[in-house]
């Protein structure tokens, strides 16, 4: 009898995990994968592409509206410098209760090479939100920052 339930316990286990979505997590991924590639591509197939899609970068005027400007920096940071390696720390995914859309937040180590150099950038933060279309995750914000040695304004 105790056999029966510990297996039956196991089955509903490996069950409710085969039926996790993992999408986001892969599309995530996917995403990293295209800057380490320069691949415009395959960052192209992580995005929403929408008209409205708001995303921010690090630099101060880095703010693009819509696809189009966001795939022209882009192609002009793959061509700028090359990534050598991108470390993800302090991962952290959620899902909605109606599991169609999740966020992610996550610090990143990048090592790039540029002007024959090799430079490491520590601990850029990065933020994101993603959709369920179809069966496919699509980034649809993200947000990058460095955070400042001190506080800007005491508290």
């Amino acid at each position: 009898m105790r056999k029966i339930f510990v297996i039956t316990c196991l089955l509903f286990a490996f069950d409710s995990f085969a039926h996790a979505d993992h999408g986001a997590e892969m599309t995530i991924s996917k995403m990293w994968k295209a800057f380490k590639e320069s691949d415009v591509e395959l960052f192209s197939k992580t995005m929403a592409k929408d008209k409205n899609m708001v995303t921010f970068g690090t630099d101060a005027v880095e703010r693009w509206e819509g696809w189009n400007a966001l795939e022209a920096s882009i192609e002009e940071q793959f061509s700028a410098f090359n990534v050598l390696n991108i470390k993800r720390k302090n991962k952290v995914l959620n899902y909605s209760k109606s599991g169609d859309t999740a966020w992610f937040s996550e610090v990143v180590d990048w090592e790039v090479m540029s002007g024959g150099e090799k430079t490491l950038i520590k601990d850029i933060r990065f933020t994101g939100v993603l959709e369920k279309r179809g069966k496919n995750w699509k980034i649809v914000q993200f947000h990058s920052s460095v955070g400042v040695a001190g506080q800007v304004l005491e508290y």
